[in-house]
């Protein structure tokens, strides 16, 4: 970092109340995928500084982390196929072809399953082999798995919706519900599944059983961008149409309110304690914090060119910003975010990681 930078960032910093318990950093690393550099780089989260590199073959869209092994996987579309990173050696340690172009991957609690253009796929983690997939009657959008049983909801691009049971390997309900679906979450319990419905402008709730509409909540803008707190009381929404952010209780299946937020907000995060919700600001290269519990802005600071993610460290410490334009990755110490007429937050550091980030993970030591 520039010395200039670097006397820009503390003089912001003092501004904002640096007189408090300086950060120290996370005993860990954040893993981050870069779509141009092809390649996922390491990023030691109390040196700040990137610590190593891992080359691709191809360009690589998402991260998961698997909490039972120390490795994360990275998904090459191009490819097709499915990578398994050793967080300790820092390589590549294994490598599953796919029949399809993936578009989604989760960690379930007794197997890995990619989503696939074409089907839903199980990875038998022993091998690191594919297994027999679930045809699916249109290209796939997104998915989710269910915390409470082995059922899969997945959105599909002509507008279904379609429940898998897992266990059987087969679909059990397909519902068409408009002309475009978006993201899907399973309620906490299991119960019901809320789905995104981008042309309706609406969020569906529907029986996780039956796929029977419960409800259809209109919404003041497109639901391009859902985020549920940890806990599942509170879903937030954020997409084209309005600058702002939709709440609404999954549990109450009711909209709380729309509150306005920065210029053409995205992705979100959450963090605990406080509880504030970050949320990106392509346009303008920001971040606007919020603060779920009195509902209000309580601070914008500029992070670089076009954040697309926001992961928060598990001591919800720090959150990392992840900008796709300038490819670095900017980094706000959530204990320094103070409420006031101001509303701006200082940023401890900023990181430069490599050409577009498009997906990170962060990984305690």
């Amino acid at each position: 970092m520039s010395v200039s930078r670097r006397a820009l960032l503390c003089g912001t910093a003092a501004l904002a109340g640096c007189a408090r318990k300086k950060g120290t950093g996370f005993r860990g690393h954040a893993i981050v995928a870069l779509e141009e550099s092809r390649a996922v780089a390491f990023v030691d989260l109390t040196a700040f500084a990137v610590t190593a590199r891992v080359p691709l073959k191809a360009s690589p869209s998402l991260l998961v982390n698997n909490p039972k092994l120390g490795s994360v996987y990275a998904l090459v579309p191009s490819a097709p196929a499915l990578e398994e990173i050793d967080i300790q050696r820092h390589a590549v340690s294994r490598h599953a072809p796919l029949r399809s172009v993936p578009v989604g991957l989760q960690v379930g609690k007794e197997h890995t399953w990619v989503l696939c253009a074409d089907s839903l796929i199980p990875l038998d983690t022993a091998s690191f082999t594919a297994g027999k997939g679930i045809p699916l009657p249109a290209p796939a959008h997104a998915f989710d798995l269910s915390s409470k049983e082995p059922r899969a909801a997945i959105t599909l691009a002509d507008g279904s919706l379609v429940l898998v049971d897992l266990a059987k390997g087969t679909i059990v309900s397909r519902r068409r519900l408009s002309d475009d679906l978006g993201d899907v979450r399973f309620r906490n319990d299991g119960r019901y599944v809320l789905v995104a419905d981008r042309s309706r402008r609406e969020l569906t709730v529907l029986d996780a059983e039956s796929a029977a509409t419960v409800v259809q909540l209109p919404l003041a803008l497109r639901p391009d961008n859902l985020c549920l707190k940890q806990d599942g009381g509170q879903i937030f929404l954020t997409g084209e149409g309005r600058d702002a952010i939709v709440i609404a209780y999954p549990y109450r299946t009711e909209i709380a309110q729309t509150s306005l937020s920065g210029r053409a907000p995205g992705a979100m995060a959450v963090s605990e304690a406080p509880d504030f919700l970050f949320v990106a600001n392509p346009q303008s290269g920001s971040v606007t914090i919020f603060d779920i519990n009195t509902q209000h802005v309580v601070a914008v600071t500029a992070v670089g060119a076009d954040p697309r993610q926001i992961v928060i460290t598990p001591d919800q410490q720090y959150a990392l910003v992840f900008n796709r334009g300038s490819g670095d990755m900017a980094v706000i110490r959530i204990p320094a975010i103070q409420a006031g007429r101001a509303k701006s937050a200082a940023l401890f550091t900023m990181v430069p990681v490599g050409a577009r980030p498009v997906s990170a993970v962060v990984r305690a030591l």
